[in-house]
């Protein structure tokens, strides 16, 4: 497997090892035993730890290495403040600059979103994560902005670290039982199809705002 992929390979399983509960947050994520368990090298490992601290979803001390950070109310909303408006500036940017070949792949993930089956297992846990991931990160791909896409992917792996703990928002389900991912998805994706900057900002800032509010009531 070539270099990139092998970073590909460890980046993915360090995160679907922390969403299967395999880590806490202030546990200590070490280089040796995650190449033992992932039958690595330390170099690929190495890599996509660094990477995660640069995303802002570890930290890491000078002798002791990465850890997962632990959540506090007043971080959470600093984080989720930050990325409310990181985010709807990606979001009116990518209106000015979507291609159909861009929308084609929103609504694409939104499909997939929808097609989740048995919300609240791990196994549909992992795919909301995934394909959230490539929704929110696509569109500041979309952008054509390198600085809001840089910002926008460290504050979303931040505010991760609460998400990934208090996990009702991906369950796919509200409190009342409902979907609502889908059509916010869905509102944000129709603002930049119709090239609507402001709509598209307005849409995803109540999106990230909710995702909080959801969050919220268990810190």
């Amino acid at each position: 497997m070539a270099k990139k992929n092998l970073e590909e390979f460890a980046y993915k399983s360090i995160i679907k090892l922390i969403l299967e509960n395999h880590f806490k947050p202030g546990d200590f994520l070490l280089e040796t035993e995650l190449s033992d368990s992932l039958e690595l090298s330390r170099t690929p490992v190495r890599q996509a730890l660094a990477q995660l601290v640069a995303e802002g979803f570890l930290d890491k001390k000078k002798k002791k290495g990465c850890f997962i950070p632990s959540p506090s109310p007043q971080d959470a909303r600093h984080v989720f403040y930050a990325r409310e408006h990181i985010e709807g500036l990606t979001a009116a940017s990518a209106a000015r600059h979507a291609t159909t070949a861009d929308i084609e792949y929103l609504y694409g993930l939104i499909e997939k979103e929808k097609n989740v089956e048995n919300p609240g297992t791990q196994e549909a846990k992992i795919a909301y994560v995934t394909i959230n991931e490539s929704f929110h990160l696509g569109i500041a791909r979309i952008c054509l902005n390198k600085y809001l896409e840089q910002y926008c992917r460290h504050s979303f792996w931040r505010s991760h670290t609460y998400i990934f703990f208090f996990d009702r928002y991906y369950s796919g389900l509200t409190p009342n039982g409902q979907k609502t991912s889908p059509k916010q998805h869905i509102e944000i994706t129709k603002a930049i199809e119709e090239h609507d900057e402001e709509k598209a900002k307005d849409v995803m800032r109540q999106h990230v705002r909710t995702t909080f509010e959801q969050l919220f009531v268990k810190l």
